[in-house]
This record gives structure tokens, sequence and C-alpha cells, in this order.
């Protein structure tokens, strides 16, 4: 946690990575902890960097999912997962500031090759809407999240499923959002969130939202193809970056 506001440098740099992540999630609608959490370990200490990213990923994924009709129907279709989520998240962030920051970047590195490879193969997995998968998916996604705030599992398991672009954009934001939800619960109990902690994620989620704004007005601009293939490999070459810098 921070027991005072950071300088005006470290400030800077974190709130530019907020903006350079949520303008990404504005332009592909994915990556917003991924982008985050592949740079913010370079200026603070990684279980900083996880609860910084609680308010702005509880917030801007309640925004995606309320605003799609009939999501009440989707989140009775994925509640077991979206349940399994919280709850594994909120068990494993409150011991996240006790994990050494060598096995932090670690499980961060892998979250982001997990996500990136993932994306860059569309993987297409026989999945269901089991509560089997659901909890796997959940509790998975839930061990992943708690540590390094990337929830790889949950992207995999709804481009997975194939469903609708609607439905799609409704059920990993409400799956996203149970992730923010222990991600703010846990680390409020486990003493990661304090005041001048939440005051700089709350910052933190102001400028993602900007960028959210900027990333939808490049989107028109670009091809999504070739800025989506720049991305994921920059992430996967930052994932692999983080493992083998703190292997070895």
């Amino acid at each position: 946690m921070i027991d005072a506001l950071p300088t005006t440098g470290v400030l800077f740099g974190i709130l530019t990575v907020f903006l350079l992540a949520g303008t990404v999630k504005g332009s592909l609608g994915i990556g917003f902890p991924a982008v985050a959490m592949s740079i913010l370990p370079i200026i603070i200490e990684p279980a900083l960097g996880v609860a910084l990213l609680a308010i702005p990923i509880f917030i801007t994924n309640a925004i995606q999912f309320l605003t799609v009709k009939g999501w009440p129907a989707i989140v009775r279709r994925f509640l077991v997962a979206g349940i399994a989520t919280a709850v594994t998240i909120f068990i494993v962030v409150q011991f996240v500031d006790d994990v050494p920051s060598r096995w932090i970047n670690i499980a961060t590195g892998v979250s982001l090759v997990i996500f990136s490879l993932a994306s860059l193969s569309n993987i297409h997995l026989p999945l269901s809407e089991g509560a089997g998968w659901q909890a796997l998916v959940g509790v998975t996604s839930g061990l992943l999240g708690g540590v390094s705030a990337v929830k790889a599992p949950i992207m995999i398991y709804t481009v997975g499923l194939k469903l609708p672009r609607e439905d799609f954009i409704c059920a990993a934001g409400f799956l996203f959002f149970c992730g923010g939800v222990g991600l703010v619960a846990g680390a409020t109990a486990g003493a990661l969130m304090n005041g001048p902690t939440a005051a700089v994620s709350i910052a933190c989620t102001i400028v993602a939202l900007i960028g959210f704004r900027l990333g939808a007005m490049i989107r028109k601009r670009l091809s999504d193809k070739m800025f989506r293939l720049i991305l994921l490999w920059m992430i996967l070459a930052l994932g692999v970056r983080l493992v083998l810098v703190n292997l070895f």
C-alpha cells in the first residue's frame, strides 16, 4: 500500500501507464490489466500495482456490462464463474503483500504470456456454460488475478464459448467486474488499500476513462488487426521478459 502520496515523477509514470492501458482497452475492448501490469512493475512494487488496478477494474467493467441490454440474463448465466472469481481473488489478494516481488513478477509474466498466446492463436476449446467449467475458470482466474490482476482464463473462456458480440462484451465485463469486486474487497481487508492508495487508484480510474475515450477515437482511424497484433506481441515479449529476468 502507499503510506504517503508518491513523488511527482512516480505518480506521473503511474498515470501514464493507466492512460496507455485505458487507450488500449478503448481501442480493442481488452487488455487493460495486461498492459498495465506489463509496465507497472518497472515503476512500483507489483503488489501495489495490483492494488491500484482494483478500483479501475471494478468501475470500468461495471460500466461495460451494465450498459448492455439484457445484462441480468447474462449475470444469471455466468453467476457461478463470477462468484468463484470474486471469492478466490478476495482470498488470494490478501496475501499478495507477503509474496516476494520476484514470484509476483513471474506470475504476472505467466499470465501475460497465456493471455497473449491465447489471443494470437485464437484458441477454440470445447467449452460450455456448465457449472464445472465456470467453477474451474473462476478459481484459476482468481489465483492468477489475485497476484497479478491479469485474469487470462476469463478471456480464453469467453472467447472459446463463441458468444454473440453483445453477449461476449457483457459476459466478459461481468466476470472482470466480479474480479474487481474481489480485488477491492480483498485489498481493503488485507490492508493493501488505505486512504492514499485509494486516492491514487481513483486518479488512475479517471485517467483510464480518458484513455477509453481516446482509444475509441483511435479505433476509427487505425487498422484494428495491425494494432492488435503489435499490442499482443508486445505483451508477449514483456511477459517473457518478466519471467526470465525473475527466474535467472
